[in-house]
């Protein structure tokens, strides 16, 4: 039986993160698609592929908005959170 994505990962952090009702990092949205059979991951890194497509949806305005604390340089570690942008 081969591997296959059930959804894109835009579309399966939209829907987790709907169901959460709350800001997530991005390790807690990869685990519960992949938990809830929204993804079916081809990669060794799907965390990873998560953090691009989550990524690219803020660049592009895709309804996903990146929240973090500041460091000194960029967001301080473990502080970042994806919510869905108010509609």
């Amino acid at each position: 039986m081969s591997s296959r994505v059930t959804m894109t990962y835009l579309e399966a952090a939209v829907h987790v993160l709907k169901a959460a009702q709350r800001p997530l990092t991005t390790k807690e949205i990869t685990e519960r698609a992949i938990d809830t059979g929204l993804l079916t991951p081809l990669g060794k890194t799907p965390h990873a592929t998560m953090s691009a497509a989550l990524y690219k949806a803020v660049q592009r305005e895709q309804g996903i908005v990146k929240l973090e604390m500041p460091g000194e340089i960029r967001a301080r570690r473990g502080s970042v959170r994806w919510a869905l942008a108010d509609t």
